[in-house]
């Protein structure tokens, strides 16, 4: 080095010395804005994510707090028969409730335990209730969930009643269903497996903010009200966030409100999971990269005395398009009747093509569903606002996989993830180039119909749900799916309104029995009477 100072820099190091810099700079900003790009990308899916699953989370609770309600009206009704129950027919009805309750209580109006099931909860017949909650019960004479409470028996539980009344209408007590929430309960076996199987967890709140399901039990009846994310979804609204918790642990979350009990569903994702990825990111595009760098070191290192000019014009150019003001397929064709000046000019062609071509193929993954290769949410906002400005007629279907939370409690994830891949499959088959297949959120998949009136969709939907009804699938027994068809501009004029309406036909369908198919404001469609 002391002799390269005293000497001074050559032509060929110092002309090397320029492309090394100028390719590091290029690879550089192309590494970044694809690191931004993919990193955006996977924040958004996991928002969006987190927040259809919080969503669909909060809807099966509802139903399953409506079961529960239910049956406890039913054996108030069965309890207001007779004066006394029959101790073996209830502890029949209760091995019917066990999947749901994990005792039951029948009270008089004096709160006086008349029955119970099972027998080992640290209460007998003969005592009386004193929890407020068991007042409340006997005070409203009405059906009503509690908020969380520590029982006389050292539990924290809550309170699923229903009033007895017998056959004159006269008041006579209360039967309570309890959930446990430090042990295993109907919540606890719904909401302990996350979807992504990465870190994330469901956890539960109650109106005040205290939690009622947690992974981690020791957490359950703790308040979190000082949450941003609970704060919201107990404001009664639903959304996705960045959030640091209560423990310092940040997280992609996604909320939504449960309204026939006030409590807040929370879905949440670590933001470590995307570290890796774009480590893999990084990774790849060296690695696609390193053969054309050390290739133009190579030759720019041999020839560097005969070609200083146009080696001076490539470097130019890299340190150009390291501002951003140049682009890769604006390379500078360099005029040379020297064979390795030309052959360098077509390497920094090649690396500058394929830096670009993984960055455009990485934006184009951003909007591809990862498990089965279809549109994504992202994709399909896109085309929808596309297709409406430019007023083009085209429909919507929307189509849910009927029982897929049994699929995948009978067979698990894994085949649960084939399923849904033969569905897209199906779906690509029934429809034509220039329509738009893709996936809403978990299964739920859409197509969108272009050029399409709702009788021409209708007959698509109604094909592919044959299809499905009558194709082998990886679980070896029938799946059938529900849908919903809308139409542009017969049923709404914006991409909501054509969902809202598709997805009120889709729970028409639902609500209707199922494996079927509804035209936004008419009846299902049954058969295909004209093909498309």
């Amino acid at each position: 080095m002391k002799y390269l100072i005293q000497k001074g820099f050559t032509l060929r190091f110092t002309i090397s010395l320029l492309v090394i810099i100028a390719i590091l700079l290029t690879m550089l900003t192309s590494i970044t804005s694809a690191v931004q790009v993919n990193r955006a990308s996977l924040i958004g899916n996991y928002l969006q994510n987190n927040e259809q699953y919080a969503k669909k989370l909060a809807s099966n609770t509802n139903e399953l707090l409506v079961t529960m309600q239910q049956n406890i009206n039913a054996i108030a009704k069965i309890s207001g028969r007779s004066q006394e129950m029959d101790a073996q027919l209830f502890d029949d009805l209760f091995q019917e409730n066990t999947q749901y309750f994990n005792s039951i209580v029948v009270a008089d109006a004096n709160r006086i335990v008349r029955a119970l099931s099972p027998h080992t909860i640290g209460i007998e017949v003969g005592d009386q209730l004193t929890s407020a909650q068991s007042k409340m019960a006997v005070s409203l004479k009405a059906p009503f969930i509690s908020n969380p409470y520590r029982a006389t028996t050292g539990r924290y539980i809550i309170l699923i009643s229903a009033p007895i009344v017998d056959a004159s209408g006269a008041y006579q007590g209360f039967v309570g269903g309890t959930i446990y929430l430090e042990d295993k309960n109907v919540l606890s076996t719904m909401l302990k497996e996350h979807f992504f199987g990465n870190g994330s967890y469901v956890y539960v709140v109650e109106k005040n903010g205290a939690i009622i399901f947690h992974p981690d039990k020791q957490r359950i009846g703790k308040s979190v009200i000082s949450n941003p994310v609970v704060k919201n979804v107990l404001m009664k609204k639903s959304g996705s966030q960045r959030v640091t918790n209560s423990e310092g642990g940040q997280f992609f979350a996604g909320y939504a409100y449960e309204p026939s009990s006030s409590w807040g569903i929370i879905s949440q994702t670590p933001t470590s999971v995307i570290v890796k990825p774009l480590h893999d990111l990084i990774k790849r595009v060296l690695l696609a990269s390193l053969p054309f760098l050390l290739l133009i070191l190579i030759l720019g290192w041999w020839v560097a005395s005969r070609i200083a000019k146009p080696l001076n014009t490539l470097a130019q150019f890299s340190d150009q398009a390291t501002l951003g003001s140049a682009r890769p397929q604006n390379v500078p064709d360099i005029k040379s009747a020297y064979y390795e000046v030309r052959l360098l000019s077509q390497s920094v062609k090649i690396a500058f093509q394929h830096l670009n071509q993984d960055l455009t193929q990485l934006r184009n993954e951003a909007g591809v569903d990862e498990l089965t290769g279809l549109a994504n949410r992202r994709t399909l906002d896109t085309v929808l606002q596309q297709w409406t400005e430019y007023h083009m007629p085209f429909a919507v279907i929307l189509i849910d996989i009927d029982h897929f939370k049994g699929v995948n409690d009978t067979y698990g994830h894994v085949l649960g993830d084939q399923v849904l891949k033969h569905l897209a499959q199906l779906m690509r088959n029934v429809s034509l180039e220039g329509d738009l297949c893709f996936r809403y959120g978990g299964e739920e998949f859409g197509i969108l119909v272009q050029r399409s009136g709702p009788r021409e969709a209708g007959v698509v939907a109604e094909r592919l749900r044959k299809e499905m009804e009558r194709t082998a699938n990886p679980i070896g027994v029938p799946v059938t799916i529900s849908a919903g068809v809308a139409a542009y501009p017969e049923h709404g004029r914006s991409p909501r309104d054509l969902i809202l309406k598709a997805d009120e036909a889709l729970y028409r369908s639902k609500t209707g029995g199922r494996n079927r198919v509804t035209l936004s404001g008419e009846a299902e469609v049954r058969r295909a009477q004209t093909g498309r």
